[in-house]
């Protein structure tokens, strides 16, 4: 289902604006936001199901009972209108990151510093099973349908998607076959054993931060949302600080540095994790591999310094 045309918005929120048109206040993959006032916002979901909105609410209300020093989404109210799904949800206060760090408000090495402790509250907040019941990507099912444990699930995802997306892969990944074939036993080797809420795509614009700098709020949780090994996380966030920029690399390697150093994560884990993110997600966005996101996975599964964490 497509983003709904601003009059179409309107009326699909009526009840709670008045008629009035509504401030669009941001888009992201899964939806639209509008104002509602001070406190709420008003979510219209592109796709998305009445019964995984309510799984939803009550995977953020456990989330809401872990001790973070910043925000998290909360969920109010679940509606279907005009066979669209609508949240009204808490209102989260504070600046982007990424429109703080342009608007020259905080250092770059600041902003990473930053960036770092939220990972590091995120990894220890301890188990969430709330978030074992979340789905994935475009899976139809939980993250864990097919597995008790972290890195057997995060292995069946991958062959599930190298199923659906080998005959795009192959011609691109070098030594497609031998790099998957030992993946799952590396992702066995490197687990670090901890737990804890992953978000799975903490890009900066999904980190809101008060005029100090400090962590306001997390949001835009799901699309890679479950309770896993928190390294995972960490190596996750480190590659999309940065995609596309000049010093990306520079930028995820200097973060690898600064992960490893704070919170004691190996560097091969850090870098088969990167592989397996790469594999699982080259064709999220495009099924034919003619966008960005596929040219940079693809750069990273054939980058040496993966392919001597994978193959050694």
């Amino acid at each position: 289902m497509n983003r709904p045309a601003h009059d179409e918005a309107t009326l699909i929120l009526n009840r709670w604006t008045g008629g009035e048109c509504p401030r669009l206040l941001g888009q992201g993959m899964e939806g639209v936001v509008y104002e509602i006032d001070h406190d709420r916002v008003a979510k219209i979901w592109f796709d998305g199901s009445e019964s995984s909105l309510h799984r939803d609410r009550v995977f953020y209300n456990a989330l809401a009972s872990k001790t973070f020093r910043f925000a998290v989404p909360r969920i109010h109210e679940v509606h279907v209108i005009d066979n669209r799904c609508v949240t009204i949800e808490q209102r989260l206060a504070g600046t982007n990151m990424t429109n703080h760090l342009e608007a020259g408000k905080t250092t770059l090495d600041r902003g990473m510093a930053t960036f770092v402790d939220v990972l590091a509250e995120l990894a220890g907040s301890g188990s969430l099973p709330e978030a074992r019941a979340l789905s994935v990507m475009d899976e139809d099912v939980s993250f864990y349908d097919t597995a008790e444990d972290f890195p057997k699930a995060l292995g069946d995802l991958a062959e599930r998607r190298l199923g659906r997306f080998r005959h795009v892969l192959y011609p691109a990944v070098e030594e497609l076959d031998k790099k998957t074939d030992v993946l799952r036993d590396r992702l066995r080797e490197i687990d670090s054993g901890h737990r804890s809420v992953i978000h799975g795509d903490l890009i900066l614009d999904n980190i809101l931060v008060k005029d100090d700098g400090t962590p306001a709020a997390v949001l835009d949780w799901g699309f890679f949302t479950t309770e896993g090994d928190p390294a995972f996380d960490a190596a996750v966030a480190a590659s999309i600080f940065d995609m596309y920029g000049k010093s990306a690399l520079d930028t995820e390697l200097d973060l690898y540095d600064q992960i490893e150093e704070r919170l004691g994560y190996q560097r091969d884990a850090l870098l088969v994790y990167r592989a397996a993110y790469s594999l699982i997600t080259a064709n999220a966005y495009d099924a034919d591999g003619n966008d960005g996101h596929f040219a940079w996975c693809v750069a990273a599964l054939n980058r040496p310094d993966v392919v001597q964490a994978l193959l050694g």
